[in-house]
This record gives C-alpha cells, structure tokens and sequence, in this order.
C-alpha cells in the first residue's frame, strides 16, 4: 500500500507542471503587429492580428479579417484545431490526425507557442536580465540564439508573453511587438464562444474532399483561404503559417 500511495505521489508530481501551466496562463485579449524586412530594412512588411486567449483555448485573427484560427487544448492535453469562417457561419474541425497527416505537430510545445509566442524551453535556452517596466508590471529580457538565429525577447511574466520577440536572420529580421491589450468592452471583433460555435455549421476535415463537387460548399469553401489542407488541390502545397514567425 505504502508503495502504491508512493507511487500515486510521484504521478502527481509528474503531472503538477503542466496541470500548473495550464491554470496559471493568464487570460489575454490583445492586437499583435509582425513585421518583416530585408537587411537592410527599407521596405518593411507589416500585419496586425488579435490573440484571444484564455484557458483551454486560444483564437487567432488577422486584423480586419473574416477568418480565425480556433485552438482548443483538451483534458488530455491534446489540441483540436477549427478554421472558422465567420461571414459563412462555418467551422472547420481538424481532430490531433488530421494535423498529424498534414505535418503540424500539435503538442505542448505547440500549444506554449500558440498561446505565449515562445516556449519555456526557448526562455531557459537564452541569457536572462530584468527589462523595463511594461505599465508598470515588471518585464524580462532574454538574449542570445534559438536554432542559430539571434533573438531578443522583452518578456512580461505577469501576462505570460513578450512585449516583443526580434529574429534576426542574416538577411531579414522579423519582430513581433504587442500593441495593445484590450480590456472590457474595448475588443473590436466577438470572440468565439462555445455558443458561438453551437450556431455554426460544422465539417470534419476529412469530408471537405466529398464536397468538391457541391456548388453550395465550393462558394464557402473559396473563403477558406488559410484552412490547412484546403487548397492543396489548387496550390499544391499548403500555405498554413504560424502567427509567431
């Protein structure tokens, strides 16, 4: 008994960390820019997008757009993905499989990624010193390289994501700065809700292939742009993009 219980101990151990960064992850509404640009920079390239975060779930959406990316982290601790058209009143639902088969890995790292732009493992991999105040909540700065591109990351631990990341590359840096956290009514688009989504109309993945030949799906279909695995027949490839990068 004294084994089993001993045992049970550990296990709860084991599963402490991540059960803990899961609770912990503050809830976050706020407008993003990326922008890229040659070294040089003389031309930069510039896009706003909103992260939507809260627990469990984590929705991504260019500025002005129709179209977001919906993540949802499940008990398990396996991510379900859906592209949601909003004008269409349409999702798009893709099950741990589906993102294997089209080569996006969907684990914790992923996830840490998706939800806080760099992951754990890339803070502890870079030298730390205490940064600037951010409205007066303390900030972080990490330096040095990730997979041998130099970065700088001003971190904000209070809110579980950079007030900036830089990657500089040897021929073109790309920053990720927040702009803005909205709070209370402030926040341009609706986010997607549970009833949100109980009003839209749902295909698995695996059946837009039967829909090639419906007209009525084919016109929805069209403003899918992003959805990974989509357009593959159109494009050959597949142009699904982290935000992050």
């Amino acid at each position: 008994m004294q084994n089993k219980m001993k045992y049970a101990g550990l296990l709860l151990l084991a599963l402490l960390p991540e059960l803990a960064a899961a609770e912990t992850l503050p809830s976050l509404d706020a407008r993003f820019e990326t922008t890229q640009c040659a070294v040089p920079c003389q031309k930069p390239v510039k896009r706003e997008w909103l992260m939507l975060r809260e627990a469990g779930q984590v929705e991504l959406r260019d500025v002005n757009a129709g179209n977001s990316e919906l993540w949802q982290q499940q008990a398990d601790g396996s991510l379900e993905y859906s592209y949601l058209i909003h004008g269409q009143k349409r999702a798009i639902n893709y099950n741990p499989i589906d993102l294997r088969l089209l080569g996006i890995n969907a684990d914790q790292n992923k996830w840490q990624a998706l939800t806080r732009l760099v992951t754990a493992n890339d803070l502890a991999s870079l030298e730390k010193k205490p940064g600037q105040p951010y409205q007066q909540t303390p900030t972080e700065v990490y330096q040095g390289k990730l997979n041998g591109i130099e970065t700088a990351i001003t971190w904000i631990p209070a809110l579980a994501i950079p007030l900036q990341v830089e990657y500089r590359y040897p021929r073109h840096e790309v920053t990720v700065k927040l702009v803005e956290r909205y709070q209370g009514d402030k926040l341009p688009v609706a986010k997607t809700t549970e009833a949100t989504l109980d009003a839209y109309q749902h295909v698995d993945f695996t059946d837009i292939g039967d829909m090639e030949h419906d007209k009525n799906a084919l016109v929805w279909l069209a403003e899918a742009k992003g959805a990974p695995g989509v357009h593959v027949h159109q494009h050959g490839h597949n142009d699904h993009h982290d935000h992050q990068h």
